[in-house]
């Protein structure tokens, strides 16, 4: 596989291409979009342009991006460019944890009503609950060898 990860193929292709992609679409969203990113995280009937965002929100959204962009650059670190299998399955087991964390934080949020309303989810929602369940998914079985042993690649 690319850059010698410790990774199988499809673990490989998840955490060191999709996920750092997605990570640093995210981190580009909240700080160039914040008042967009801020509306999106629960579906609402009223046009973002109509909503005004407090400056807490905001700050919030410039934090939200700026560990984005820091989660992007340690999954490359972790998954990318250590040697090491063990490194990059004590990140993955960390990361897992961190996907439950951001699942149940949207579910706090929403309430349950909304949560369990997938039909109303928007592109927002879907990634933090639909994305964050399919990483975790994948996560624990690459930590389990499901996908094949972590190693480094012949």
């Amino acid at each position: 596989m690319a850059l010698g990860t410790v990774l199988p193929t499809w673990p490989a292709l998840v955490f060191t291409y999709l996920e750092p992609v997605a990570l640093i679409m995210g981190w580009h969203s909240a700080t160039f979009d914040p008042q967009s990113f801020v509306l999106k995280q629960v579906p609402t009937t009223t046009p973002s342009s109509l909503t005004p965002v407090s400056a807490s929100a905001l700050c919030l959204s410039y934090a939200a991006g700026n560990v984005y962009l820091l989660l992007g650059l340690i999954a490359i670190l972790c998954t990318a460019i250590t040697h090491e299998a063990r490194v990059a399955k004590y990140y993955l087991f960390f990361v897992a944890l961190g996907d439950l964390g951001h699942i149940y934080a949207s579910y706090r949020a929403m309430g349950p009503e909304i949560f369990w309303d997938f039909s109303g989810y928007n592109d927002m929602m879907w990634g933090n609950i639909g994305g964050s369940a399919f990483l975790h998914v994948n996560r624990l079985a690459t930590i389990l060898g499901v996908f094949g042993r972590l190693g480094p690649r012949a």
